[in-house]
């Protein structure tokens, strides 16, 4: 299975544009969560931090995890499919790319 690249400062941004938008201060939203507003900031600009905290901003927010990871609700069928792409080597995208040509090619018309 390949790496997945999470650009922790694109979520920091979407965490920054939801907090914002709600009109809570750093502290605030440390204080909902029971992180400190320190943690707050350096998820926020990009620093590291768990999967745990990740999931409580997102509680904290009423935000979905999909929103902070990508800017955007991704339920479709489309995006599920480039979320799985991105898992695979390109040997395997290679096969998935055989396999797709020959799907279209033999439908029924």
């Amino acid at each position: 299975m390949g790496n997945v690249k999470i650009d922790t400062v694109k979520i920091g941004s979407h965490i920054v544009k939801l907090r914002k938008e709600q009109h809570l201060t750093q502290e605030e939203l440390g204080n909902i969560i029971h992180i400190s507003s320190t943690h707050i900031s350096t998820v926020e600009n990009g620093g590291s931090y768990s999967l745990n905290t990740l999931i409580s901003i997102c509680d904290g927010l009423n935000a979905r995890l999909d929103y902070v990871l990508y800017g955007n609700i991704r339920d479709n069928d489309t995006d599920n499919l480039i979320d799985l792409l991105t898992l695979c080597s390109e040997k395997e995208i290679l096969i998935l790319e055989a396999v797709a040509k020959t799907l279209i090619e033999n439908r029924e018309k």
